[in-house]
């Protein structure tokens, strides 16, 4: 190609010293004229864009580059011309305008650099001077920076799933389960929908350790936290272990029936599972009682409340004789077998 430009930014020899500057300069440097006509491009946009000088320099930046056109960047571009205001991309909004790649990644695995550009026009007294208006474009290579970004999230999100689980069963603990419960409830109240709690304990599970030791006694919570997932497989069912020996699951838009047929299935797969336990007082095999409080979620509502509810039932289901399903009946405030 022919450069088709006859600015004297084209011939005027570089100071040796200058052309060293240019083409160490960690950014790539582009320079348009008034016709935006690319006048220069230093030796880190020309190595990572893949072109030579001679086959850019004189020519339309969009013609070049035709990938920029009828984008956030010619738009950007013609805005900071007319406004004679500079213009920036991040990033974040606008990752890769330009084709431009890294000098050392395998051509089979390449990918496109995350780009930060300023636009620069000339001010006006440079522009009188120089006799039209120049335009800088300056380019940020902030892959490392978006990298770096990526894994402080990734280490952010498993300190944060560190913080909300229970490291022996990998389900929710008593701290997600208390941010749950309530950011839940205020869900529910704003779309006017019905909400679940289940709290289920392990019966005679004392006795269990007792009998079994501890490391069956943890190998029994894990095989009934897994029963949790399997049953509560909905995206938005939440389970967690509430202490102990103690379960608890969060059904959210979901009624009373709803809620009741959840913990008998929850009951009925752990007594699938036959898991021995000969001090359940009559029962061979581990059981669970559990207490439900469903209903429509009110905006003075408290989940302290709808926890006392739910607990009210469990113990009632307890002393009962255990492995059953007891519901607080919010009319009679009383929990009833079902």
């Amino acid at each position: 190609m022919n450069p088709d430009a006859t600015t004297s930014v084209i011939t005027s020899p570089v100071p040796v010293w200058l052309d060293w500057v240019l083409s160490n300069t960690p950014s790539g440097l582009l320079l348009l004229d008034a016709q935006s006509r690319i006048v220069f491009a230093n030796k880190w946009f020309l190595t990572r864009a893949r072109v030579f000088t001679n086959q850019i320099t004189g020519h339309k930046l969009l013609d070049v580059f035709p990938v920029l056109g009828d984008g956030h960047f010619e738009r950007a571009l013609e805005r900071a011309i007319r406004s004679g205001f500079p213009a920036l991309l991040s990033q974040t909004l606008h990752p890769s305008p330009f084709p431009l790649y890294s000098p050392a990644a395998p051509r089979a695995n390449e990918s496109l650099l995350r780009q930060s550009i300023h636009i620069v026009p000339m001010g006006p007294a440079d522009t009188a001077e120089a006799g039209q208006r120049f335009t800088l474009i300056q380019i940020s290579d902030v892959s490392p920076t978006v990298t770096r970004e990526r894994l402080l999230k990734a280490q952010a999100d498993r300190m944060s799933d560190l913080v909300h689980l229970d490291a022996l069963t990998g389900i929710g603990n008593r701290r997600f389960f208390d941010e749950s419960i309530a950011a839940e409830m205020r869900a529910a109240s704003r779309a006017g929908t019905s909400m679940g709690l289940v709290m289920l304990d392990i019966d005679q599970f004392k006795q269990f350790n007792d009998l079994y030791g501890h490391p069956a006694g943890d190998t029994c919570l894990q095989a009934v936290a897994g029963v949790l997932e399997a049953v509560c497989r909905r995206p938005r069912d939440l389970i967690a272990r509430y202490g102990g020996e103690e379960l608890v699951v969060i059904l959210p838009d979901t009624d009373e029936v709803g809620t009741i047929q959840v913990a008998r299935d929850i009951l009925q797969r752990i007594r699938d599972l036959a898991i021995a336990h000969k001090n359940n007082f009559g029962r061979p095999i581990v059981t669970l009682s559990a207490g439900v409080s469903a209903g429509a979620v009110q905006a003075q509502d408290l989940p302290a409340s709808l926890i006392r509810q739910a607990d009210q039932a469990l113990y009632a289901a307890k002393n009962a004789g255990r492995d059953r399903v007891f519901c607080f009946d919010v009319g009679r405030q009383v929990a009833v077998p079902v």
